[in-house]
């Protein structure tokens, strides 16, 4: 009797397993996309990634790589979308307003600190948020100091120190001076430190608090280039730049939509010397809230990438982060380890993109079809 007891145990496995439906279908998008990241590894002699692929809200894949999807890691300049989405929301709360000076949002800081916090260059109060956010400010690449500055704040005056490059509003010039400012003003309006201020960006997309992080080792740059987070959570965060998402309200939304593309955009120019932020887009893209755009007949695609350098005082890490936003609503995602040269760089940014642009990318009820579509790279779509 005890043995026929003892017996159905396994007997309940067996018929729970046999109950048990079908594993579902591995998702055909997600799949490509890790076979091209698998690829791109053993051909680059890379040691660590994460890979997540979100559709809409859900993710429908995510791969480990040495390096769990869940695992927390930095994502450099893809830091940029969540202070531009954490500015986003105090324009939408009547906080900000995008044509705002600084001289005018930061009138304050200017009073308090008049005899040694004026700008160096008087043309840094006359610099807007959207300015800022759209890499039109003037600002020079890295207008602060990875070795002395420990603080946005400290980071912040050194900025004011700093002569602008150019004009504010005209030249086109990747800069992490004009997010570092944005983190600045974040915190100043929020009255809180930027982590605080623009972490709240997680729980208002439905995120854990603590998705992200600040690497306490990038605190000085965090605004643009400080966070820690997984390949799934941030795959979902972009679910903000998705319609049907509703995260940025009635004015980011159709500011973000009506940004004008520009040539600056897709190619940086040698005298003077400007850097485009959006080199894997051809034609003219634009950019805002921390991402890259490209319109094209199907809708909108959004990409981003971040690196992480060797000669960075004090910082152990080397690495690189990238994702990719289609028209239909799929969402790629890489995180990855090593020191990288600009082509190897290149070379996983070609491969993910050709994934996420192949006929199957856009096989969703209502999203459009792919018939005719142009290519990433702008130029004429062959007939199939």
């Amino acid at each position: 009797m005890l043995r026929r007891l003892q017996a159905w145990p396994v007997l309940a496995v067996l018929l729970a397993a046999c109950a048990a439906p079908a594993s579902a279908k591995p998702n055909e998008v997600a799949a490509d996309v890790d076979a091209a990241v698998t690829s791109w590894m053993a051909e680059h002699h890379i040691a660590d990634a994460e890979v997540a692929v979100a559709l809409h809200k859900d993710i429908v894949g995510a791969f480990d790589h040495g390096w769990k999807a869940t695992d927390r890691q930095p994502v450099a300049s893809l830091s940029k979308a969540i202070t531009g989405l954490c500015i986003a929301g105090l324009v939408d709360h009547n906080q900000l307003s995008l044509t705002e000076p600084l001289g005018t949002v930061l009138a304050g800081y200017f009073a308090r600190n008049h005899k040694g916090g004026e700008p160096k260059d008087p043309r840094f109060k006359a610099i807007t948020i959207e300015e800022l956010l759209t890499h039109r400010a003037g600002l020079t690449k890295n207008a602060f100091d990875d070795k002395h500055d420990h603080s946005v704040a400290a980071s912040f005056r050194t900025a004011t120190q700093t002569m602008l490059d150019f004009d504010p509003g005209g030249t086109i010039s990747y800069s992490d001076s004009g997010y570092l400012v944005l983190g600045y003003v974040a915190q100043s309006i929020g009255g809180r430190a930027y982590p605080a201020t623009c972490g709240k960006v997680f729980a208002r997309l439905g995120l854990p608090a603590d998705a992200g992080v600040i690497d306490a080792t990038l605190a000085a740059r965090a605004p643009n280039g400080g966070w820690d987070i997984s390949a799934d959570d941030y795959a979902k965060l972009l679910y903000a730049f998705d319609r049907e998402s509703g995260a940025l309200g009635p004015a980011t939304r159709q500011w973000l939509d009506a940004l004008p593309g520009d040539a600056a955009y897709a190619k940086g120019r040698k005298s003077p010397p400007t850097q485009a932020p959006c080199p894997r887009f051809a034609g003219k893209p634009a950019y805002g809230f921390g991402v890259c755009i490209r319109r094209t007949a199907l809708g909108t695609q959004y990409y981003h990438d971040g690196l992480l350098h060797h000669h960075m005082p004090d910082y152990p890490k080397t690495g690189g982060s990238f994702f990719f936003v289609n028209e239909a609503g799929y969402a790629a995602v890489v995180i990855f380890s090593g020191e990288n040269d600009g082509k190897t760089y290149a070379a996983l940014e070609k491969s993910v993109i050709a994934a996420m642009t192949e006929r199957a990318a856009y096989d969703v009820p209502g999203a459009p079809s792919a018939e005719g579509a142009p290519p990433p790279d702008g130029k004429t779509a062959k007939k199939p």
